[in-house]
C-alpha cells in the first residue's frame, strides 16, 4: 500500500501522518510499503525519515513532470482537469446543502452565486488551497500509481484541508485513493488578508494617498472621488481635455497594449480604433504594476484625447496621472444578508466571499462608476470572479458590463464563465461553448475574429520582411509562434517543449542555407532565458540573416501572430489547445500548422486533418513540408483551414473590432440619450440583429428583461473530453 503526502511539514506530520502510520503497523492490517511526499519542509522531511524505524515506511519525494502526467486516453491531466473535472468538482460542491443555503434568500440575487463559483473554479497552481490544485495532486498520485504498475492498489493520499473536502475526497475515492485530512498551513499573506479589513484597508489606502508609507505625497487635485473634490480644472486644453460628469462614457480596462497610431498592432483600445467612439467619451483605467500610467503612456492618451485614472496610488507614476480616491465608507450590506452561513472553513470562506463581493468589489466600483460618470464597461479579462462584482455594481449605477473574447476557445471550462450583460465573441460556436461552461449572459454577441482588420496593415512589412530574408539565400521561409513556458516543471509543462521545438527549427536553419525562420515569441523578453542553451542556437540563426524574431512588448508581443505569418509560406504554432495563434494566421490567409505536443487530440481543431494541419512529432512535419514544397502544386489541403473557417469566424470581412466598436457606440449613444440600461441593450440588440442577421445574437443560460429572442439554429453540440473528434 502506498502513502502520500501533500505538504509535510513538522505539525502535519506529528498530529496526523505519524500517528495514523504508527496505528497502522500496529494493527497489522494494511502496511505502507512506501510514502512519497509531494512537497516538504526541509526539517519535516528530515524528522519523517528520522522516523522510519516507528512507521517501517520509507520517506521520498514523490519526482514528476506535469507534461508527462496523462490519463489512461493520453490526455494531459492538466488540460483535462481544467475542462472537465474541475467543472464537475465545482457543480458537485454547488449543490451541497450548506453551499446552497448560503446563497438562498437575498444572496441568491444578482451575480452573486455566479461570484462564488467563479471563486471555486479559481485556475492556479501557486496556491495549495485552490480546489484546481486539489484535484490536479490527486490525479499526479493516480497517474503514479499507474506508471508504477499498481493502478488497482489502494492508496491514503494525507492532503490539507480544503473546503468542502467531502466532495474532494469523493473525487479522489473515484481513482482509488483514499483522502485523510490534515490541518491546513496559511502562509503569511493569508493572515495579513484576514487581518486587513475592508474598512482598514481603505484606512491604509488614504494613507498611502497622504504620502505616510514613503510615497510621494498625492494633492488633491489629482483625486477622482464620488464628492467630486479635486476634479481637474474646468478650463480645456488640448493637454487637460474636459469630462463632464454628467455625460455617461465607457471605461476601459487597461491591460498592457495601447498602439493607438499602431493599427496593425494589438491593443486594449482595437475596438475604438475601429468602432468611431470619440475619445472624450473614453476613460481607461490602469491597475497593472508591470504597466503604470507614466508620463510617455498619458502623453499617447492626452495626443488622442483620451481620459485615464490609476486605480490605486501606486500605479500613477507621474504627478500628472489622476488617481481614484474611494471614500472610507464601505457597503455596510454583505454579512447581514445570509444569517445562515455554515460554520467551520466553509463558513469562514463564504463569509470571505460576501465581505470581498459586496465591500470590496461592488462598494469600490460603484462609486467608481458614479464619481466618473460611467455606463459602459470593457475588459477581456474573465477568468477570475472579480468581474462578477464589477458586472452588479455598473448594474446599481444603471450601466452595462461588456467582455470580448481575447482567445480561441474550444472547449467549456469552469474557469473561463462570463457573468456580463454582453459578451463579443468570434463565431456562433462559443454560445455552446459558454451555455456548459457555465455562463450567463444576456447578449452574446457575434463579431467574428477581432484583430482581422490588422491584416491589411501588416501586409507591406510582411512583405519588407520577406524580401530581406530571400536576400540573404532564404527561397523558402517558415514562421514559428510559441506558447510561453515557465520554470517549475512539476506545476507548469515547462521549459524543455519548448527548447526542443527551438532547437529543432534553428538547426533546421543552420544545416539549410535555402531556409528562412521567422519567431513569434508569446513572450519575448524572456525567451533567451528561458531557452537556456538553446539561446546559441538562436545566436548563431540569427547571425546567418535567415532568422528574425519579433521582440517588441515586455509582456506580450505588440506584433501579432499574422505579422510573422505573412511573411512566411508555412506558418507552425507549436501548441493546439491555445490555437488563437495559429487562428490569427489561418484567418490571414496564411497555410498553418499546428503541432500537439502536450496530447490534447479531443480539440476540434483535429478536424482539419493529422498529417494535414495537425502532426504530433517535428520529424513527420518537416518531412511533410519537404515533401510540400517539392510536389508540383503541394499536398491539398496542406495547411488549410478553410473546412473549419466558418465555423471560427462566420465574417472575415476586416470589421469584426468596426462591428464591436459600433456596438458600444450604439450603447453609449442610448445613455446619452437618456434611456435606461434594458431599453438600451434591447435597442441595440435589435439594431445588430437586423443589420448582421438575428442570429448573431444570442442568450446563454439566462433572458433579458427585454421582448428581443435571438435564434439558436446555429448553436452546435460540443465533444465532451472523453470523446474524440
Amino acid at each position: 500500500m502506498t502513502c502520500f503526502i501533500e505538504w509535510l511539514t513538522v505539525r502535519a506530520w506529528c498530529l496526523t501522518i505519524l500517528p495514523r502510520l504508527v496505528w497502522m503497523r500496529v494493527r497489522g492490517g494494511r502496511r505502507m510499503s512506501r510514502c512519497c511526499v509531494i512537497d516538504a519542509s526541509r526539517l519535516g522531511l528530515v524528522l519523517a525519515r528520522l522516523s522510519q524505524w516507528v512507521t517501517g515506511v520509507t520517506v521520498e519525494p514523490l519526482r514528476f513532470r506535469l507534461v508527462e502526467v496523462r490519463d489512461e486516453q493520453g490526455l494531459l491531466i492538466r488540460l483535462r482537469i481544467a475542462y472537465q473535472d474541475l467543472g464537475e468538482v465545482q457543480r458537485e460542491m454547488m449543490t451541497d446543502p450548506s453551499f446552497r443555503e448560503a446563497v438562498s434568500g437575498e444572496l441568491g440575487h444578482d451575480r452573486f452565486p455566479g461570484y462564488l463559483a467563479k471563486a471555486i473554479a479559481t485556475h492556479s497552481l501557486t496556491s495549495r488551497q485552490i480546489l484546481y490544485r486539489a484535484l490536479l495532486v490527486v490525479q499526479v498520485c493516480h497517474w503514479h500509481l499507474r506508471k508504477d504498475g499498481r493502478p488497482g492498489r489502494e492508496a491514503v493520499f494525507f492532503m490539507e484541508r480544503r473546503i468542502w473536502f467531502h466532495v474532494i475526497a469523493r473525487y479522489a475515492q473515484r481513482n482509488g485513493i483514499t483522502a485523510i485530512p490534515v490541518p491546513r498551513s496559511i502562509p503569511m499573506s493569508a493572515w495579513r488578508r484576514r487581518l486587513i479589513t475592508p474598512g482598514l484597508k481603505r484606512v491604509l489606502y488614504r494613507l498611502q494617498v497622504y504620502g505616510v508609507f514613503g510615497g510621494r505625497r498625492l494633492p488633491v487635485s489629482q483625486w477622482s472621488t464620488l464628492a467630486g473634490v479635486g476634479r481637474r480644472a474646468k478650463r480645456p486644453s488640448a493637454q487637460n481635455p474636459v469630462h463632464s460628469r454628467q455625460r455617461p462614457r465607457v471605461a476601459v480596462e487597461f491591460h498592457g497594449t495601447l498602439n493607438l497610431d499602431h493599427p496593425g498592432y494589438r491593443s486594449d483600445m482595437i475596438f475604438w480604433q475601429q468602432g468611431g467612439i470619440s475619445g472624450r467619451d473614453v476613460l481607461i483605467t490602469f491597475n497593472l504594476d508591470s504597466h503604470p500610467l507614466d508620463t510617455q503612456t498619458l502623453a499617447e492618451l492626452q495626443r488622442h484625447r483620451l481620459d485615464a485614472v490609476a486605480m490605486r496610488p501606486c500605479v500613477a507614476a507621474t504627478p500628472d496621472a489622476r488617481v481614484f480616491v474611494p471614500r472610507l465608507r464601505g457597503d455596510p450590506r454583505g454579512l447581514s444578508r445570509s444569517p445562515r452561513l455554515p460554520g467551520g472553513l466553509e463558513g469562514q470562506w463564504l463569509r470571505e466571499r460576501v465581505r470581498n463581493y459586496y465591500r470590496e468589489g461592488c462598494a469600490f466600483w460603484s462609486e467608481f462608476f458614479e464619481a466618473e460618470g460611467i455606463k459602459v464597461y470593457v475588459t477581456g479579462f474573465r477568468y477570475t470572479e472579480t468581474h462578477c462584482a464589477i458586472a452588479d455594481a455598473l448594474k446599481r449605477v444603471g450601466g452595462v458590463a461588456t467582455i470580448y473574447q481575447w482567445a480561441y476557445e474550444s472547449f467549456p471550462s469552469a474557469e473561463t464563465a462570463v457573468m456580463a450583460d454582453v459578451f463579443f465573441v468570434y463565431s456562433h460556436a462559443m454560445a455552446e461553448v459558454e451555455r456548459r461552461s457555465g455562463s450567463q449572459i444576456p447578449y452574446l454577441v457575434v463579431t467574428g475574429y477581432l484583430g482581422d482588420h490588422r491584416f491589411a496593415f501588416l501586409r507591406e512589412g510582411a512583405r519588407q520582411l520577406r524580401q530581406a530574408l530571400q536576400r540573404r539565400g532564404a527561397r523558402r521561409v517558415l514562421a514559428f509562434a510559441d506558447e510561453n513556458s515557465a520554470d517549475d516543471e512539476r506545476w507548469h509543462t515547462g521549459h524543455q517543449v519548448d527548447r526542443e521545438q527551438y532547437a529543432f527549427l534553428l538547426n533546421r536553419v543552420l544545416e539549410e542555407p535555402w531556409l528562412g525562420l521567422v519567431l513569434k515569441p508569446k513572450t519575448p523578453a524572456t525567451l533567451r532565458r528561458r531557452l537556456g542553451p538553446v539561446a546559441e542556437l538562436l545566436k548563431r540563426a540569427e547571425a546567418t540573416g535567415r532568422c528574425v524574431m519579433f521582440g517588441q512588448g515586455a509582456n506580450q508581443s505588440s506584433h501579432p501572430p499574422a505579422a510573422a505569418a505573412l511573411a512566411s509560406d508555412l506558418m507552425i504554432h507549436g501548441h493546439l489547445n491555445a490555437g488563437t495563434a495559429g487562428l490569427d494566421a489561418a484567418l490571414a490567409g496564411v497555410p498553418t500548422l499546428l503541432v500537439d505536443r502536450l496530447g490534447w487530440s479531443v480539440s476540434p481543431l483535429y478536424r482539419l486533418g493529422v498529417g494535414r494541419v495537425v502532426f504530433t512529432d517535428w520529424e513527420v512535419l518537416w518531412k511533410a513540408c519537404l515533401e510540400h514544397w517539392r510536389r508540383p502544386g503541394g499536398i491539398p489541403g496542406f495547411g488549410d483551414w478553410s473546412p473549419m473557417l466558418d465555423e471560427l469566424d462566420p465574417f472575415r470581412d476586416g470589421r469584426a473590432a468596426e462591428r464591436m466598436g459600433t456596438y458600444l457606440r450604439w450603447l453609449l449613444e442610448g445613455f446619452q440619450a437618456g434611456l435606461d440600461r434594458d431599453t438600451v441593450m434591447a435597442d441595440v440588440a435589435e439594431r445588430y440583429g437586423t443589420l448582421w442577421g438575428r442570429d448573431k445574437i444570442a442568450h446563454v443560460n439566462t433572458e433579458p428583461n427585454t421582448p428581443f429572442h435571438a435564434s439558436d439554429e446555429d448553436v452546435q453540440p460540443l465533444p465532451s473530453v472523453g470523446e474524440a473528434c
